[in-house]
């Protein structure tokens, strides 16, 4: 994926260079957290303050543009959930892991409500089985889920 042409994601990227001159920023991939402002509103400041260190995607949300799913050394602009650029990351570490096999190792990257592996599969559960369900799929304890660790390079 080429650098967005979004003006907003430009100029943070402008501003990024000039921080980091030595970082490529040539492929950079754009995202948000939550489903919805409110809980972008959560997510993106405890990522911005270190406490949230990585994230998890459903394998199957891939399955159309294998491409695009996460990779090690990816670099993603994060916005707010109005497409406000607040800051940059790089993958550091990512594992193919089944619903079921998530364990505390892999949580202890979440913000603190939700380290516990209880708790992490109590709020991923209705939420991809909900996305699952309206494509016509069901949720499976054995799904793979895209472990994701990464560093933030640089914030707003």
């Amino acid at each position: 994926m080429s650098t967005p042409q979004d003006p907003a994601i430009e100029r943070f990227l402008v501003r990024v260079r000039a921080a980091q001159p030595t970082l490529d920023l040539t492929h950079v991939k754009v995202r948000t957290f939550g489903g919805s402002k409110a809980m972008a509103d959560v997510i993106v400041p405890l990522i911005e303050q270190g406490e949230k260190t990585g994230t998890f995607a459903l394998a199957w949300e891939f399955r159309n543009d294998p491409a695009a799913a996460p990779k090690l050394h990816d670099l993603y602009v994060v916005t707010d959930f109005e497409g406000v650029p607040v800051l940059l990351y790089r993958i550091t570490g990512i594992e193919l892991v089944a619903f079921e096999d998530i364990g505390p190792q892999h949580v202890a990257v979440e913000g603190p409500n939700a380290r516990d592996v209880k708790v992490w599969r109590d709020i991923h559960w209705p939420y991809w089985g909900g996305m699952l369900r309206a494509h016509g799929e069901e949720p499976s304890p054995r799904m793979p889920v895209i472990f994701q660790a990464f560093e933030v390079l640089f914030r707003r």
